[in-house]
């Protein structure tokens, strides 16, 4: 692997070793359930209509 001193690239990846508070990485699990809620509830209402086309 080639390490490349590039200042833009140091950046982000200095971005991405910050350390997290507990309280943060708690909001990012709260963030993950809620997306996954979604997801999920848009799978239904989905579902929900294609039985509604196929019962035409």
């Amino acid at each position: 692997m080639t390490i490349h001193h590039d200042k833009s690239v140091y950046g982000k990846m200095a971005s991405l070793t910050e350390e997290f508070s507990e309280e943060r990485i708690l909001e990012m699990v709260n963030s993950l359930k809620e997306e996954e809620k979604k997801e999920k509830d848009s799978e239904k209402q989905k579902k929900k209509e294609k039985k509604q086309r196929n019962a035409k």
